[in-house]
């Protein structure tokens, strides 16, 4: 008897079971993408749960204690899902705050350099929450202003559309905020730490580009990309060269190639996470397959990378090691 062939939703379901604990993928994100595939093995491949569970240093939790607070300043209208919304909350600014920093509380810091940072950064935070707060009323004035709206997309052969969440939207623009926290310093000579205000950029970053260009391409409203620290702030919007029209579109449609190559790749190995680590090995040109540029754009681990590979928690030290052998 001629076994019934799989049905294209089922093919899909299959290659796609080996992120989150086997319950699959229903999206991507700019920056679920925005690494290197190993790392994006490493890390979504993990049930939600475990990911959630994970201590993270300092530094997001800043940029998470800024933006969260303003927002709940600020907005008229907060996105808590993609179907929920909420215009009434307490907007006093402490309780604001201090819901955020009990939050990134809840998870023990990461070492005693980090407990330090933890602490510091708060007096670095207000100072940014007010900068942020003032730049973001400046642009939006009276305006209605929306936080958190979820944005997705899906463009040609994709197979899983890109979701985001945009920071402030109104009906004529949308703001893509970076903060700059403060950086952390080994005092000389003693097992002491310092903390000093981080400069900002004079130029956009490619990888915070590529972010915007997503909301952009999906909202098709006017761009700015803001970088805050606790002194002052710089504002990229599009008479900046890399902030235009064609530019933002090239930036998306790269990612959008980008993604379409991985999900080839793991369309291809049906659901095995042991082949498509193979692929993130340097190629065997004598390889039928590793002739293909899909393999040919993933790279090893690389463990000596100062952030993609920091802080690593045991799982996903466990899974470096069965897939590539790497012994950490």
């Amino acid at each position: 008897m001629k076994l019934r062939e799989k049905t294209k939703e089922q093919l899909i379901e299959e290659a796609f079971s080996i992120f989150n604990g086997g319950d699959g993928l229903n999206h991507w994100s700019y920056t679920s993408t925005s690494t290197p595939f190993a790392k994006n093995i490493i890390q979504y491949t993990f049930p939600e749960k475990i990911r959630r569970s994970w201590s993270w240093r300092y530094k997001p939790n800043f940029g998470n204690l800024v933006n969260n607070t303003v927002q709940r300043l600020i907005a008229d209208v907060l996105y808590k899902s993609k179907t929920s919304v909420v215009t009434e909350w307490d907007r006093d600014y402490n309780v604001s705050f201090n819901k955020e920093l009990e939050e990134i509380n809840k998870k023990d810091p990461v070492d005693k350099k980090d407990e330090y940072a933890r602490k510091e950064m708060v007096s670095y935070a207000h100072d940014c929450i007010g900068i942020t707060k003032k730049v973001v009323k400046d642009l939006v004035g009276t305006d209605k202003l929306v936080c958190e709206k979820y944005v997705d997309h899906k463009e040609f052969t994709m197979i899983k559309p890109i979701t985001g969440r945009v920071d402030y939207l109104t009906e004529k623009l949308f703001i893509e905020l970076k903060t700059k926290p403060p950086n952390i310093r080994k005092v000389k000579n003693k097992d002491e730490w310092s903390m000093s205000t981080q400069e900002l950029p004079t130029e956009p970053s490619i990888d915070n580009l590529t972010q915007t260009s997503f909301y952009y391409m999906t909202t098709k409203k006017v761009p700015y990309l803001i970088y805050v620290n606790d002194k002052d702030h710089i504002i990229f919007d599009q008479s900046h060269e890399l902030m235009s029209e064609e530019h933002l579109e090239h930036l998306y449609f790269k990612m959008v190639e980008k993604i379409i190559l991985w999900e080839r790749m793991i369309m291809f190995c049906k659901g095995n996470l042991s082949e498509l680590a193979l692929m993130c090995e340097p190629p065997d040109m004598n390889h039928y397959f590793y002739y293909n540029e899909l393999a040919l754009m993933c790279e090893p681990p690389d463990m000596n990378h100062y952030f993609y590979y920091k802080d690593l928690a045991p799982e996903q030290l466990q899974l470096i090691t069965k897939l590539w052998g790497i012994k950490t």
